[in-house]
């Protein structure tokens, strides 16, 4: 039973469809950030139709069912269910535990909440830094060169440490 239930999810819904639906944003090349690593950068692709998705990072992927079912640690068949749940399609009369479905919800509200927080930082971040490489430089002889060696040790630690030991990577 289970089977069939599988093979027509897998026609019916497309992996792009399934993403929308759980709140990520597919960019117009079919990428998105992946939600089983720390992305910085979208390397999840969502094929076409219903072919399902692929992670460049990660090395996994699969159908719909697969990503319903290892983001919601959960087996196939409870994945199917949620699928058939979410998306009314009618296959199966059992429900998903909505205790799972209210956990996850926080703990992807938390999760994207840090990255707010994150990228607004990162940002203040660059613009600090933009704004410390187009000072000029004074001379050594001036009374701002303190001040100004000060910034270029801040710019040193953005540059050789914020930028590159982001945990987002």
């Amino acid at each position: 039973m289970y089977g069939d239930i599988f093979s027509r999810i897998k026609e019916a819904i497309p992996m792009q469809a399934v993403a929308v639906r759980y709140g990520f944003e597919v960019n117009r090349a079919g990428y998105m950030l992946c939600p089983f690593h720390n992305d910085s950068q979208p390397s999840l692709h969502v094929y076409d139709g219903t072919r399902g998705w692929w992670c460049f990072v990660c090395n996994e992927g699969g159908s719909v069912i697969d990503f319903v079912a290892k983001l919601f640690q959960l087996n196939a068949r409870q994945a199917a269910i949620r699928i058939d749940n979410n998306f009314h399609l009618g296959l199966s009369t059992e429900r998903p535990d909505n205790r799972e479905i209210d956990r996850w919800k926080q703990e992807q509200a938390k999760k994207q909440a840090e990255l707010n927080v994150f990228r607004a930082d990162y940002n203040d971040k660059c613009r600090e830094a933009l704004t410390i490489r187009s000072l000029p430089k004074p001379p050594p002889s001036s009374p701002l060169w303190g001040q100004y060696a000060a910034l270029l040790g801040k710019l040193d630690y953005l540059d050789n440490y914020f930028f590159t030991e982001t945990k987002w990577k």
